[in-house]
């Protein structure tokens, strides 16, 4: 009998153990995460209020978005990010995406002359939009994805060269 209560006991204190390690596992994870959130730069809307000079390319999308529209999206950011991933990884290049149609954003449709989904890039020099060009083609290079592709890169390179 006697080894059967130490047995339980010994069972108790297990359950008790492995419980406490999870629970402190639990909230060193969480506080790594908080710490790793405070410390990660925040995310401002790049086309407005980010100061770094550097090219700016967005792909501009209302509330509906039809298939055409999806792969317009998906066709520029694969162009860019497969394209000029050194230049987005020190900042020269970045890809935003926004919906046009919302009342934050309606500005950037008449800035930017937006009557439909579309990309367009945008120079910032010290926090000011110096130049932008409307990417209106790809609506006539969205049914051939490798000729949209190099469409966007040759763009978008010939934007860059133009400082």
């Amino acid at each position: 009998m006697a080894d059967h209560a130490r047995l339980r006991n010994a069972c108790k204190m297990n359950v008790k153990n492995v419980c406490m390690v999870a629970l402190l596992m639990f909230v060193a994870t969480s506080i790594a995460v908080l710490v790793a959130k405070s410390l990660r730069p925040p995310t401002p809307n790049a086309v407005t209020l980010n100061q770094r000079d550097r090219l700016i390319v967005c792909y501009f999308h209302g509330t509906a978005i039809c298939p055409a529209c999806k792969n317009i999206g998906d066709y520029a950011f694969e162009a860019v990010t497969a394209g000029f991933m050194p230049e987005i990884a020190d900042g020269r290049i970045e890809w935003e995406k926004l919906n046009f149609e919302r009342p934050e954003n309606r500005q950037f449709a008449k800035d930017f002359g937006l009557v439909a989904p579309c990309v367009v890039l945008v120079e910032m020099r010290g926090g000011v939009r110096k130049r932008w060009k409307n990417l209106s083609e790809v609506w006539e290079l969205v049914g051939n994805k490798p000729t949209f592709i190099a469409f966007i890169q040759q763009e978008v390179r010939a934007f860059l060269d133009k400082k």
